[in-house]
């Protein structure tokens, strides 16, 4: 196990180990499959870390974030019906109460356990880089093209975002071109 991502069981504030404990003690809270959670937890954290960094977060405020989400995924667990799109969505949200609201945010003296760390530089080179073109993007776009480098289609977007599927596809056309066109302006500085 892995101790910083799972602290100590205190008196107060153990996790229910068993279907039946549930996340509270009313009486009204169903159950929580822990090992449910538990291996969507373990799929999903990194991938919803890098799902906000994608969404114009910095890595400090995108790990936090996902934790955020994921306690709250944990309370809401059995009414959750789509667990992946539902935690993209709720940190989504958080971020842009974060990022509109203007709060002061930090970078972190170490990396997270929920941040990888890689020694492939050309990797991070072209990371880095992805992250600096979407910054320019105004934020439905970025937030538009974030859940489609998370793997969803149009379709399903305008389904988590409430808007009509026209809208996400010509927000993804305005961001590619906006991306294309920064892009080649680069290019042409460095030549």
């Amino acid at each position: 196990m892995n101790h910083v991502l799972e602290p100590p069981d205190e008196p107060a504030r153990s996790m229910p180990t068993t279907a039946a404990d549930g996340p509270a003690d009313r009486p009204d809270t169903p159950p929580v499959d822990v090992a449910a959670f538990s291996a969507f937890y373990r799929a999903e954290v990194k991938a919803l870390v890098n799902f906000l960094i994608w969404m114009g977060a910095g890595v400090a405020d995108a790990a936090d974030i996902a934790q955020e989400t994921m306690i709250e995924a944990y309370r809401s667990w059995p009414s959750i019906q789509h667990p992946r799109a539902w935690t993209r969505r709720v940190a989504s949200r958080q971020y842009g109460r974060r990022h509109f609201g203007q709060e002061v945010t930090t970078e972190p003296e170490k990396l997270s356990p929920l941040l990888s760390t890689s020694a492939d530089i050309c990797a991070w080179e072209q990371r880095y880089e992805v992250l600096r073109l979407l910054t320019v993007l105004p934020w439905r776009q970025r937030q538009v093209m974030a859940w489609t480098f998370d793997g969803y289609r149009p379709q399903e977007i305008a389904d988590e975002l409430d808007i009509s599927p026209e809208a996400v596809r010509a927000s993804l056309k305005l961001a590619r071109r906006a991306l294309a066109g920064e892009s080649s302006h680069r290019v042409g500085e460095t030549q």
